[in-house]
């Protein structure tokens, strides 16, 4: 499923003024684009139609340190890994005018599908030991009126939003774990049985993930708290040029943690847990990317359910959770210009045209002028 902010654009073009507004609304094709461009024309221009232009990549790049040797001694230097892969780039005429583009206000309706199996929006850069790393999954969608003789065309640009393929249905899921607690890694003191319980497998960015554990400490030692963290794991796959070197590199933190009293030695202990599934950096749900696997960027989740025994390695349950992107309601809030309401609705021929049922359909609810 894809959704896309609304965006404006405005140009000059040699004394020309005019006017591009594209509006993208959720889509009921699986991956796809239900969408309109408005174009408002005030003077004469000398082009012949609009076409729009779809893209989506993947790109990383990271610093690191390596030593070689250099005569007789050894010396580090700096390297920079990148990996790029493109999954389409695509040019749509939506329309032609052969005797030039006609004065007035217009919308454009029109329909895309997007490739099967497509990773899901990402976007995220930091350091680690100092060195700096990026990482982006980004789509984009860019309306165009080509001024032939001009390098200023009357266009605008979009990121999309695209959301990763759920992974497995939505479901309350229930993990088990025993182990024996053993003091300085090594003598046996009884064993401890823990259940979890989650109320689902998958989860909004920003949502509270609601956690209930059963814990039988049947050891005779006490466990000092629980501890339940969200857990993020990501990878990136790189090239050096200068080197002709492939690398990886794994990026694994925590993104948030909640720490309870823990269980006596000999006794039993419930406790429902509220994970808030946020940044602890901050409680906006946007600085938690969602889950994604493509090419050269992927990024996971999970949440670990730990035991913490003083003196002893802690027992765990880790549990694999699907972070998802939050529903993207921007373009719901795009105030359109006055001359928006204006526009006659023109017709796209062809395979990127939409029948008049979609046009009343839920594809195109709540864009203006449908």
């Amino acid at each position: 499923m894809l959704q896309a902010r609304r965006f404006t654009g405005e140009s000059e073009i040699e004394g020309r003024r005019g006017n591009v507004e594209p509006v993208a609304s959720a889509s009921h094709l699986h991956f796809g684009i239900s969408s309109c461009v408005y174009l408002n024309i005030v003077k004469p221009i000398p082009s012949k139609g609009l076409k729009l232009k779809v893209k989506g990549l993947e790109k990383c790049q990271w610093d690191y340190s390596y030593t070689e040797q250099d005569e007789e001694r050894y010396v580090t230097k700096q390297g920079e890994m990148k990996g790029k892969k493109e999954f389409f780039k695509v040019e749509i005429r939506l329309i032609d005018y052969p005797g030039g583009f006609p004065m007035g206000c217009f919308s454009y309706p029109f329909q895309y599908t997007l490739p099967q199996s497509l990773p899901g929006m990402f976007s995220k850069e930091d350091k680690q030991f100092g060195d700096v790393w990026k990482a982006g999954i980004k789509y984009r969608v860019k309306a165009e009126v080509d001024i032939p003789g001009t390098k200023h065309d009357l266009q605008v640009k979009q990121p999309l939003t695209v959301y990763s393929e759920l992974r497995r249905p939505v479901e309350p899921v229930e993990y088990q774990k025993q182990g024996t607690v053993r003091t300085c890694c090594c003598i046996p003191r009884g064993d401890v049985l823990v259940k979890a319980t989650m109320d689902k497998n998958s989860y909004i960015a920003g949502e509270t993930a609601q956690i209930h554990v059963d814990v039988d400490n049947q050891s005779a030692v006490d466990i000092e708290n629980f501890a339940v963290k969200l857990m993020r794991v990501i990878t990136l796959k790189g090239y050096d040029d200068d080197r002709n070197h492939h690398d990886s590199l794994r990026l694994v933190d925590t993104v948030c943690e909640n720490k309870y009293e823990g269980c006596p030695a000999s006794s039993q202990k419930s406790r429902d847990i509220p994970l808030d599934l946020h940044s602890k950096t901050g409680s906006s749900h946007h600085e938690l990317q969602p889950s994604t696997s493509g090419s050269v960027i992927s990024c996971s989740y999970h949440v670990d359910i730990e035991m913490q025994v003083p003196w002893a390695p802690d027992i765990e349950i880790h549990a694999p959770v699907q972070i998802l992107a939050p529903l993207n309601v921007l373009w719901q809030q795009w105030q359109p210009p006055p001359w928006v309401s204006q526009c006659v609705q023109t017709q796209v021929v062809g395979p990127y045209g939409v029948a008049t049922e979609v046009l009343a359909s839920q594809a195109f609810a709540g864009i203006p002028g449908f």
